[in-house]
């Protein structure tokens, strides 16, 4: 029997050679092709599983990618580039890549990469057979129903959240009192403390101790970062594509969250701390969701989707799920309106007061001026107002506007810090 054969495209011929090389040692016979056309060629012969590097200026920007995914599209597509931006990993899974490989490749690297591929197709790295459509609905309404009747539980607001927010409700609370609470979870207080040091807070010199960094942040912007790192706390993904997602997914919303306090201080609102929150966590549905399909795919690897399925039905669903997270959580019944009606045609329902409006209005800004900016991960803009209706009704000047299109990238690597 003739050895499955893998196909490196990669125009460095020292990178494609010694994945090549460590191909073959795992028992598949390696070929590669360094250029657009004579992988083509390459794949018109036949091949069992492709590694590509797609940030190759000789492959045109992912075009070769493209084209693979036209002519050939059962054949599993591995990505191996080195400093993948998340948009890279985003676009690759969008034209049906099962698995991201950093370079320079290791044995180790590339054999996880093969088990994961096998383990998505069911087969050691043979041709894949997605589901059927109708299969596939009915994987993701089975998932929705069980999330629907419980079997599949809404998780908990983690218990130090609400330890904090007692705390900081006390108006003279000293330092000390919230030192005790952050210190029990590591992980919040290196948000706070790297957030202390960052452009925006880190003007006055250099801290090292938490404590510093209280006193500098003050309870206010505490309160915003722990609730960011607990919430961003709740979600881990073990498989490459899951975590990739979440990793865009997450970015955009803190990025969104923080415009959306900065545009609640321009229109005056009276807590722009709590249109933070509110921002925050009114696309938690999809966090919620990519875990539960994140798990599934694990237990089940003999149920094929593809990430565009898994984005639709995210897509779809988010905002039910969003606003019982909201009600699970005890938020109120302000975050729990935006969580369900963010995406809706209109705000202007009876049921909203003028607050309740003006915040879906400045969360459907922040959201859309995020997006334009690419860090959304939909293949199609979300429903709802467009952005010039929602400035309109937000009465921002058209002076202002540009300020706050400007703001996106200065806030993505303002927040850096606390989105990893």
């Amino acid at each position: 029997m003739s050895k499955r054969t893998a196909l490196v495209a990669d125009p460095d011929e020292r990178a494609a050679s010694e994945t090549a090389r460590i191909l073959d040692q795992l028992g598949l016979a390696g070929q590669t092709a360094r250029s657009g056309p004579e992988a083509l060629s390459k794949l018109d012969k036949g091949a069992d599983v492709v590694f590509i590097d797609i940030k190759a200026p000789d492959f045109r920007g992912g075009q070769l990618l493209q084209e693979i995914r036209e002519r050939y599209p059962t054949i599993p597509v591995v990505i191996c580039t080195t400093d993948g931006r998340k948009e890279d990993v985003v676009f690759a899974l969008r034209n049906g890549c099962m698995d991201w490989m950093d370079k320079p490749a290791t044995k180790q690297s590339v054999s996880d990469a093969l088990k994961r591929v096998a383990r998505e197709t069911r087969r050691q790295v043979q041709v894949a057979t997605a589901a059927p459509p109708a299969q596939a609905r009915g994987l993701i309404k089975e998932i929705v129903g069980r999330i629907r009747d419980g079997s599949i539980a809404l998780p908990e607001m983690p218990r130090v959240l609400d330890e904090l927010q007692r705390v900081l409700s006390n108006l003279s609370v000293s330092p000390e009192e919230v030192l005790r609470v952050l210190e029990k979870d590591p992980a919040i207080a290196a948000k706070i403390l790297a957030t202390a040091n960052t452009a925006t807070y880190g003007g006055r010199g250099r801290i090292t101790d938490l404590k510093s960094a209280v006193t500098r942040l003050g309870n206010r912007t505490i309160s915003s970062i722990a609730q960011t790192a607990a919430l961003r706390g709740m979600f881990s993904f073990k498989l490459p594509a899951f975590r990739a997602i979440f990793g865009k997914m997450w970015t955009g919303h803190c990025v969104s969250a923080y415009l959306a306090r900065e545009l609640a201080m321009e229109v005056a609102d009276p807590d722009p701390e709590e249109v933070y929150l509110i921002s925050l966590l009114h696309n938690s549905g999809e966090q919620f969701m990519l875990r539960v399909f994140a798990e599934i795919f694990q237990r089940q690897a003999n149920q094929v989707l593809s990430m565009e399925e898994v984005l639709g039905a995210l897509r779809e669903t988010h905002t039910v799920f969003g606003a019982s997270l909201a009600t699970k959580w005890n938020m109120g019944q302000q975050f729990e309106l935006v969580a369900r009606h963010h995406h809706d045609a209109t705000f202007d329902k009876p049921e909203f007061d003028a607050r309740t409006r003006r915040i879906l209005h400045i969360c459907n800004v922040a959201d859309r001026l995020v997006d334009d900016k690419g860090l959304g991960f939909y293949a199609e803009s979300l429903p709802g107002p467009d952005i010039g209706a929602s400035y309109d009704a937000l009465r921002v000047s058209d002076g202002r506007k540009p300020f706050f299109a400007e703001r996106v990238e200065i806030i993505r690597a303002d927040v850096a810090p606390i989105t990893g």
